[in-house]
């Protein structure tokens, strides 16, 4: 399958992060994941180009609402994780491609803003019989402990991704670390703290793709907590992931597929397809999960918007699946094409009746 694909992103230019004193200006990460999956698709024989929706400059929004008329015909690639510097407005970039009746890849608003809340993911995983860790959303600081809640406990933004707000000590072991840790959530990030059963164990994402009974999980993959510091709380934190001068950077190791027995792996991968669907992802997304030293498997988060640049974990799980990484983009296009053919049918059969 070949033809038109427009790659829409939020060009909200570098991060930045203080360690040690020092900030530290972090790569544009966004803009790696574009220029990848523009060559994947160039490759796989797609005409492409790319949208960016930056701030800053007279009647952005217009402009970009411009360039999505002007490419009427295309399939859309939705890379955009939120826009104007907040990832609040995620779910609204895809709200405004359906209000334009633009095809696009990827979750809608809904999944998109739910899965943003982690603590409404939490209510609908738990209400769809899926485990997933104690929790409780504190809009101010706690008096004392919920009943439902035992140490350690890891707190967290309830509506932020990519780690943000996730450190060292972000695990709290007493009533004085949560009091001072949801303190500093609520200032420092202006919204409420999720606070969460602290599981000590393995830690998978799976990749998930499809939409209704073609929907499949891809292998899982383990990240692996290499030589990390006595008494440090092993956890994907935000240096972990993006501070390539933090010495966390290179202690989480990914292994992709992970090491693990068959009955496993058919367990990860069946819990994660049935998170996808509780959350109503689309087309392609990414669910994160723990197994505890007792073996149960816990689902930490649902992300319908993950990082699929060539070196990121959604890319390696399509390897392990025999999935080059042009062909996995080009099979993202492809899934949500199909899903948009079956929407169109759907809807002329409705208007019929």
């Amino acid at each position: 399958m070949t033809g038109k694909v427009t790659i829409i992103f939020n060009d909200d230019g570098c991060d930045s992060y203080t360690l040690g004193g020092t900030e530290i200006a972090l790569d544009n990460s966004v803009k790696g994941t574009v220029s990848d999956v523009e060559a994947a698709l160039v490759e796989e024989g797609y005409k492409v180009s790319a949208l960016p929706l930056a701030p800053g400059k007279d009647d952005s929004l217009g402009s970009f609402v411009a360039g999505l008329k002007a490419s009427a015909g295309s399939m859309v690639f939705n890379l955009c994780e939120g826009a104007f510097g907040k990832s609040s407005l995620e779910m609204h970039i895809a709200a405004l491609l359906e209000l334009y009746g633009v095809r696009f890849t990827g979750s809608g608003p809904l999944a998109l803003g739910l899965s943003l809340d982690k603590g409404l993911t939490k209510d609908i995983l738990s209400g769809s019989g899926i485990t997933t860790p104690q929790y409780a959303v504190m809009n101010e600081i706690p008096a004392s402990l919920r009943k439902n809640l035992k140490f350690p406990l890891i707190v967290k933004p309830l509506r932020e991704d990519a780690s943000i707000g996730i450190d060292s000590g972000a695990v709290v072991k007493t009533l004085k670390e949560l009091k001072k840790r949801v303190e500093f959530i609520l200032d420092k990030y202006r919204q409420p703290a999720i606070v969460e059963e602290y599981v000590d164990g393995r830690e998978f994402n799976i990749a998930v793709m499809g939409n209704g009974s073609s929907v499949r999980a891809l292998p899982p993959s383990e990240i692996e907590f290499v030589d990390y510091p006595e008494g440090v709380p092993r956890i994907c934190c935000y240096e972990a992931k993006w501070v390539e001068q933090s010495p966390f950077y290179n202690k989480t190791v990914p292994r992709c597929p992970a090491d693990i027995p068959e009955g496993l792996r058919a367990e990860l991968q069946s819990v994660a397809v049935r998170a996808y669907n509780a959350i109503g992802c689309r087309d392609y997304a990414r669910v994160d999960v723990r197994v505890g030293q007792d073996g149960n498997i816990k689902v930490l988060e649902v992300n319908p918007n993950p990082d699929i640049s060539a070196d990121a974990g959604f890319a390696r799980a399509g390897k392990a699946s025999g999935f080059a990484y042009p062909r996995l983009i080009s099979e993202i296009v492809k899934t949500a094409a199909e899903r948009c053919a079956l929407e169109d049918k759907r809807d002329k059969e409705a208007a019929q009746c």
